[in-house]
């Protein structure tokens, strides 16, 4: 007996699967690139700012601040203008050239160098210091022997298991 969506549910479940897997694979071959290795820190925040939280986003690209405090936040660009603004209670992410690396990797690993970002809150200066380092990755070799291979067969069990299973469900509500 055919009942109406049987079918649009199987189809579901298999787009959500091929999604999955594709994403899975994506996944991993994001980490790969010339500039892996790079990492780059926030040391300290001069003077203190209670509540101004900020960190590092993707190693060495974007800086993620949280201003939880109740000031207006304004990061300064390299000659000293406006260049972000955090409103009290909000979070700001953006691409920050000046806590990552442009340039070819260095030959040993090391701080490479150290970073400043001026703000204000509420008209009252800030810096925000940091540092930016490298450590070569580990060989591919090294890093790849038998993981990958084991993460596709679990990722492709996993799925084998989830299909079979919404097909087991849909066969036991035909048969009702």
């Amino acid at each position: 007996m055919y009942r109406p969506g049987t079918m649009t549910q199987m189809r579901a479940v298999v787009a959500v699967m091929v999604l999955v897997l594709a994403c899975a694979a994506g996944a991993r071959a994001h980490g790969e690139g010339p500039h892996t290795g790079f990492a780059s820190r926030v040391s300290v925040i001069e003077p203190f700012l209670p509540g101004l939280l900020v960190q590092v986003v993707g190693g060495h690209e974007q800086l993620s601040i949280a201003n939880l405090t109740d000031r207006n936040v304004v990061i300064l660009d390299a000659r000293g203008q406006p260049f972000v603004r955090i409103a009290a209670g909000t979070t700001e992410v953006w691409v920050e050239p000046r806590v990552g690396a442009a340039d070819e990797p260095p030959e040993r690993e090391g701080l490479v160098r150290n970073w400043r970002i001026p703000g204000t809150a509420d008209g009252e200066r800030f810096e925000i210091r940091g540092f930016l380092g490298y450590r070569p990755p580990a060989a591919a070799s090294q890093e790849d022997s038998g993981t990958s291979g084991w993460t596709i067969l679990l990722a492709i069990t996993a799925g084998a298991v989830v299909v079979g299973s919404a097909v087991a469900v849909l066969r036991l509500r035909r048969d009702r």
